[in-house]
């Protein structure tokens, strides 16, 4: 017997399946929405800091390259530190 939560996942499929039938889809968004639903994710292996709201012409200051450049310290763990600036920035 299907556990309570296949039920919900299967009454939330159905809804979503009656919601497209009932949308006037051209046969180029059916293939784009087929090709969404079956792309793979992939895995980023690398964690990168991402700075979203810096214009691309931005030049930084001598004195704020001095505060942000340089030799980081003994023991500092980047990982960790990502992880924290993003649990921050979604507060």
């Amino acid at each position: 017997m299907k556990n309570t939560s296949s039920y919900k996942a299967s009454a939330a499929m159905s809804n979503l399946w009656s919601y497209l039938q009932g949308l006037s889809l051209s046969s180029e968004d059916r293939h784009w929405l087929a090709d969404k639903l079956l792309e793979k994710k992939e895995k980023k292996t690398k964690k990168e800091l991402v700075f979203p709201h810096i214009d691309a012409d931005f030049k930084p200051s001598p004195e704020l390259l001095a505060m942000s450049c340089g030799p980081l310290p003994e023991g500092f763990d980047v990982d960790k530190e990502l992880d924290n600036m993003w649990e921050e920035w979604a507060k």
